[in-house]
């Protein structure tokens, strides 16, 4: 397969979490500097599809997405990367990189390249957009199983990145003008330094020392883990280095259930660390995962998570159905709730949620917001608040510099920022 371009064109379609979109990024930068034009949209020479399999409703969106690139654009070179490159045999691609080789995905796409498609345009670098916000990838891989989870076979043992390594890159990152650094990983808590053996919250302290101008965000974070009262004192002490925002993987707030899906705690433990953020991060973002219709969730246990998700100050929420995934222990459990049922429950939870959510936004007007204001579209730009409220400016505000502003009203779920 030949390309028609004297420099070749790539373009990269991701699909699933942040830390797929991170280490996306991440090769994208890297083809860029070495010459390879980067598109924005699928009509490349050579497409990389870095792909998610968490759910098999993510798979099929996959798949789906891969027959009709194909049939739209024959003589496109793809490849695959991700879980479903790891999961699913059969698919209409040129070259698949699983999990268990990622570490080698530029040699791999490098030498693909030289063999299929023309060398870059040497010397030409392709600049990318600048963003005000990168991630940063701390670990990857997850030991835990729970019951209902694919991952943990697909992404392997955790493994973490030397903290001396972690540092120099976010200095790196705001000495390129980036202002919001997002901590990335398969499951941030099991962060260990392979040098000297400390935590992530030992991290954190250290990333607040960074030299350079901008914060840090914490990606999905599973709760009762590490010392969570300590890390939320941390994030109250930093000065709002460390973004007022958490957001926890809790799944349901059934302990039945919960034992069931090999979770390691309770809902006592999960009401402990909410009573602290509470007290210690009052207006403090928080949001959580949900799933709905877990294996043996009764209609009892569905409306007790529910009424758990109205107890607190939730700013967001993501709310799964459950999805069988063949090879996880939750797949052959008995009492599986029927489809539609699942449905019905995930959208009472979705329900809850938004208009706990409205509540909560409804309380920041006339509050004070740190805000990093993004692109604009003409007159008004988008920016996130350290508390990841979605805000809208006037376009007169600098892009990139963070501004503290107040919110005068609430427009659907984002905060209106007066001229």
């Amino acid at each position: 397969m030949s390309a028609t371009h004297a420099s070749p064109t790539l373009a990269f379609q991701v699909f699933g979490c942040r830390l797929n979109q991170a280490e996306a990024e991440g090769w994208q930068s890297a083809l860029a500097a070495e010459g390879y034009t980067i598109l924005s949209n699928q009509s490349a020479d050579v497409l990389c599809v870095h792909s998610c399999a968490v759910t098999e409703p993510a798979v099929k969106e996959v798949t789906r997405f891969l027959k009709r690139q194909r049939h739209r654009f024959p003589k496109q070179a793809i490849i695959l990367s991700g879980c479903a490159a790891t999961l699913v045999g059969d698919l209409p691609i040129d070259l698949r990189i699983p999990h268990d080789v990622k570490a080698t995905w530029l040699p791999r796409v490098r030498a693909f390249l030289s063999t299929h498609i023309s060398a870059p345009s040497a010397g030409h670098p392709t600049p990318a957009a600048h963003r005000t916000r990168a991630s940063l990838i701390v670990q990857d891989g997850c030991d835990h199983f729970c019951a209902y989870c694919i991952v943990p076979h697909l992404r392997g043992k955790p493994v973490s990145e030397p903290a001396e390594a972690l540092l120099k890159r976010a200095e790196r990152l705001f000495a390129e003008g980036y202002r919001e650094i997002v901590l990335t990983g398969c499951h941030l808590a099991l962060y260990q330094d392979p040098t000297h053996g400390f935590d992530f919250i030992e991290l954190l302290r250290r990333l607040c020392d960074v030299p350079g101008e901008g914060r840090f965000r914490i990606g999905s974070l599973e709760p009762c883990i590490l010392d969570d009262a300590a890390l939320i004192r941390l994030i109250a002490s930093s000065g709002e280095r460390i973004c007022r925002f958490l957001h926890y993987p809790m799944q349901t707030a059934d302990d039945t259930l919960l034992r069931a899906m090999f979770r390691r705690y309770t809902q006592a433990d999960l009401r402990k660390v909410l009573d602290c953020v509470c007290t210690e991060l009052p207006h403090c973002g928080l949001s959580a995962d949900w799933i709905a219709g877990l294996p043996g969730e009764t209609a009892e246990a569905a409306e007790a998570t529910a009424h758990f998700i109205a107890s607190y100050p939730f700013t967001g929420a993501h709310v799964f159905p459950y999805s069988k995934r063949e090879g996880t222990p939750a797949a052959t459990f008995p009492n599986q709730v029927p489809p539609q049922e699942i449905l019905q429950r995930a959208k009472r939870l979705r329900d809850v949620a938004h208009a706990q959510q409205l509540r909560q936004l409804q309380l920041q007007i006339g509050r004070p917001l740190n805000v990093i204001p993004e692109q604009s579209d003409g007159a008004f730009r988008k920016g996130w608040s350290s508390e990841r409220f979605r805000c809208r400016l006037p376009a007169s505000y600098p892009r990139g510099q963070c501004v503290t502003v107040i919110p005068k009203a609430l427009e659907g779920d984002t905060l209106i920022i007066p001229n």
